[in-house]
């Protein structure tokens, strides 16, 4: 009987031993399911009047770059920014950060440029009105050249030419008239916080394997809308969907043991492991999938290529950041970190300092969090 307990016993240990895989065996099972996300964005102020400016970002001083009132200018000269993401479900969903999918101004430093801000927008609303009554006194002066006598005296108007002059003044005096109203109603003394700040984004995926020329390859062809956002400022994940809502067949669902035909949040319990046995370990070998540097290094004749990068545990989670020794480029934001059975762990989002060699992942237990949300 001692001998039949042993035997078992070498054999379920065996058993959980051959469960554990190769990076390359790793690699071709959950390579398809991640992809490179392209985010394609811009800024717009809401106004305390329910007027809206736009904008593209702050520069190194904090001051707002690109500031228009037309929403077409500001994206023809929109910020472009690349990111990993993978399948969470069968209907198109993908888990990424939060800084990749709906990247916002850095908070300490919005507000800190809100009253310059609030200078520099009259200023601007002072500018514009100026060139409009320019625009206006320019086409003033062009009305007499409407009118001219004829060899006999009798006095000749152009009335097509007229009526044209006096819709483009009117069409003037309106935009005058809208920026007076909304320069007026800027408070030097107002509230920062109660100017409203949004992200407009077009975002899009591209699948590994593929071949992409123009960001029409990413939103075009795979567009994708924001789901949700994390609402815990150090908590950096989101979900995307595929405006389609339909995962590829051949696309590798990032699920665990037994989850197989239900979603990422219906097998909520079944997703991490949760015995003493299977928690993380300092050491531990961890691997990401995902397109460090974006396109520049996925880019390759063969179509776009995702890469695996390893490395170990360093540090165990705190509940908010797992710290890992796995090298990262900008780019990788939103990958998925496995351990070596291919189990989810963490999701990448940022590094330490300058150094590329020690990184921070989003833990299992804020995804558990953020998911039931």
């Amino acid at each position: 009987m001692k001998k039949l307990f042993t035997l078992s016993l070498i054999l379920i240990l065996c058993a959980g031993c051959s469960n554990k895989k190769s990076a390359e065996e790793l690699f071709k099972e959950t390579s398809s399911g991640v992809v490179v996300v392209l985010n394609e964005f811009y800024y717009e102020v809401q106004l305390p009047n329910g007027n809206s400016l736009y904008f593209k970002g702050l520069d190194e001083d904090g001051d707002i770059t690109g500031l228009t009132a037309d929403a077409e200018e500001a994206k023809k000269d929109r910020n472009m920014i690349t990111g990993t993401a993978f399948f969470i479900d069968k209907e198109g969903t993908l888990m990424t950060n939060r800084h990749v999918a709906q990247p916002d101004i850095d908070a300490v430093t919005a507000r800190r440029s809100m009253i310059r801000f609030m200078k520099t927008l009259k200023q601007f609303f002072t500018e514009q009105m100026a060139e409009l009554s320019q625009q206006f006194d320019q086409l003033e002066s062009q009305k007499s050249s409407c009118s001219y006598f004829d060899f006999y005296g009798f006095i000749h108007t152009d009335q097509e030419r007229l009526a044209q002059i006096n819709a483009q003044q009117a069409e003037l005096s309106q935009q005058y008239t809208a920026l007076k109203q909304s320069r007026e109603g800027i408070d030097d003394n107002i509230d920062p916080e109660g100017i409203k700040i949004n992200t407009i984004s077009e975002l899009g995926i591209a699948y590994n394997n593929t071949y992409v020329t123009t960001d029409n390859d990413f939103i075009m062809k795979n567009p994708c809308v924001v789901v949700r956002t994390s609402d815990k400022e150090n908590i950096d994940l989101a979900l995307i969907q595929l405006k389609n809502k339909k995962t590829p067949e051949d696309s590798y669902i990032f699920k665990l043991k037994g989850s197989d035909d239900q979603s990422f949040g219906d097998k909520l319990a079944n997703l991490f492991s949760s015995s003493d046995d299977d928690k993380l370990k300092i050491d531990q070998q961890l691997y990401m999938i995902g397109y460090n540097a974006g396109l520049v290094l996925a880019n390759t004749k063969q179509g776009i290529k995702v890469q695996m990068t390893s490395g170990k545990v360093t540090q165990l989670s705190d509940g908010q950041r797992l710290l890992y020794s796995i090298p990262t480029l900008q780019g990788s934001s939103g990958s998925p970190v496995i351990d070596e059975y291919g189990n989810l762990v963490a999701v990448n989002f940022a590094k330490l300092g300058t150094t590329d060699n020690f990184n921070f992942g989003i833990p299992e237990e804020s995804i558990k969090e953020f998911m039931r949300k």
